[in-house]
């Protein structure tokens, strides 16, 4: 899958490199969390993605969260990210926008 949106820059060790992807209210089984985290790791596979329906149930679409903290290089410090540039997002959400369990995905 191509995205009209450039996201393939070479990270940084200050980057955000992780995301917390949050599911609609009716995408929430095992199964459809690991074949969005799959689908999204194919679009962006420098990227990490972890999905999460263990959240308040929200209607819409899914939602993406970068993981700006990260554990410092000394026990019990955080070490805060940068947070990803904005073509990222856009394009991260428009891959989300697109999918749907069990289907071939689309963007729009």
């Amino acid at each position: 899958m191509r995205s009209g949106i450039d996201v393939s820059g070479v990270l940084a060790g200050d980057e955000v490199d992780s995301f917390i992807i949050l599911p609609p209210l009716g995408h929430r089984s095992e199964p459809v969390l690991r074949e969005v985290e799959a689908f999204l790791k194919r679009c962006f596979p420098e990227y990490d993605f972890f999905a999460n329906g263990d959240t308040e149930p929200f209607e819409g679409d899914y939602q993406a969260l970068p993981i700006c903290g990260v554990g410092g290089d000394e026990p019990g410090t955080l070490r805060v990210l940068d947070h990803p540039e904005q073509s990222v997002m856009m394009g991260i959400a428009a891959a989300l926008n697109g999918f749907r369990p069990g289907r071939t995905p689309a963007l729009n």
